[in-house]
């Protein structure tokens, strides 16, 4: 059992680590187009 828990310690680390990157990636391609159609509007204006 000593060498198991370490192991599922470092693959949970590593699942929220990829999941926190895959997070971070959705918000700024969000960012990025809002902020893309906040500009366009305001050209409009």
């Amino acid at each position: 059992m000593e060498v198991v828990e370490p192991m599922i310690k470092h693959g949970h680390l590593l699942l929220v680590h990829s999941v926190v990157n895959f997070l971070r990636m959705l918000t700024m391609t969000y960012l990025k187009r809002m902020m893309k159609k906040i500009r366009e509007m305001m050209f409009t204006f």
